[in-house]
């Protein structure tokens, strides 16, 4: 006998599950599973665009003497940030996922009052999910206004992640440049990105692509028939001690560091938290709604360094003044 569901009791489950767990979409969210975010710094309360000023001072101190001598100026700049308005519209079609949870309840010794449908549904499929496409899009999502509306919008779009902030800072001439030759392997290029860094800045590590990062632990190991620990944190270090972050879909050939601090997740948990809005029923189908605020970004290009293999590249900002200014211990010799 086929079996009956009935999805008015499926929906006000999934209601209830919703108000006794208002913050599980959130944590989906913000889960460490999502890897950008172990760097990221909160920024709450933002909602679409953020303009975030930076003020950098020119040198102060001065020889005395008893007279009045202005000396000092600040340089103001000004980044506009932004979060992306994304949802959830999920379809749920009982008849096609009843069979597995009955199956899985039978595996897992578990009764239904154990393991409800709609919790199932929620924990296993929903949450799961939300956080392997924000794993995706942080990374690699390409922002398309023209995509809102449409009948099936391509995934992808819903928001701008690291690569594409990345390319916009680099557009934008203000980020710290650090040439390396396209003629050496990844190990050496690393090694040079790393001895260009700015002195006398926090920086936590260096971020490589998965496919960079592979590539830099095979060249760098022994190819004998040597042991070696996989387990070994120094895997995942420099030459000099800096730690190697390797985040998969970053664009290979790209290196990047930034000072620690600067970069930021913006996540509206005042006006627009992630919460179940809304379940309805319609043609065999419970319907869960939910929207957020989510998106990605650096606080000032000047503190982003990117590595450039154009034989042109210079060290630097592009700012001789600026550079002396945030870099003193670079680019303000003074002569002897």
């Amino acid at each position: 006998m086929a079996q009956t569901i009935d999805f008015e009791a499926i929906k006000n489950e999934i209601v209830r599950y919703g108000k006794a767990n208002p913050l599980a979409l959130e944590r989906a969210i913000l889960s460490p599973d999502i890897y950008i975010n172990k760097f990221a710094r909160p920024l709450g309360k933002v909602k679409g665009k953020w303009s975030l000023p930076s003020l950098f001072a020119s040198h102060v101190v001065q020889i005395f003497d008893d007279n009045w001598n202005p000396y000092g100026d600040l340089i103001a700049r000004v980044n506009e940030m932004q979060n992306f308005h994304q949802k959830v519209n999920f379809g749920l079609k009982p008849y096609v996922a009843y069979g597995t949870w009955l199956e899985d309840l039978y595996h897992e010794e578990k009764k239904p009052n154990e393991m409800p449908f709609s919790k199932y549904v929620i924990q296993n499929l929903v949450l799961p999910k939300i956080t392997d496409d924000l794993n995706f899009l942080s990374v690699q999502g390409v922002y398309a206004p023209e995509e809102k509306n449409a009948e099936n919008p391509r995934f992808g779009t819903s928001m701008n992640g690291l690569n594409t902030v990345i390319d916009n800072h680099v557009a934008s001439g203000n980020v710290f440049t650090i040439p390396v030759d396209a003629g050496d392997n990844i190990v050496d290029q690393v090694t040079a990105f790393e001895r260009q860094l700015p002195r006398g800045v926090r920086i936590k590590g260096i971020v490589l692509s998965s496919e960079d990062f592979d590539d830099y632990v095979a060249q760098r190991e022994t190819p004998t028939d040597q042991f070696v620990n996989l387990k070994d944190p120094y895997r995942a270090r420099t030459k000099y001690q800096r730690e190697i972050f390797s985040v998969p879909g970053l664009t290979p050939g790209r290196i990047i560091a930034w000072v620690e601090g600067t970069f930021f997740r913006l996540y509206d948990r005042k006006e627009s938290p992630a919460r179940i809005d809304d379940v309805q029923v319609q043609d065999y189908e419970v319907k869960i709604f939910s929207q957020w605020h989510l998106g990605y970004d650096f606080g000032a290009s000047e503190y982003l360094f990117v590595s450039s293999e154009d034989g042109d590249a210079v060290r630097g900002l592009g700012d001789e003044g600026l550079n002396e200014i945030i870099y003193p211990q670079d680019f303000n010799k003074i002569a002897r």
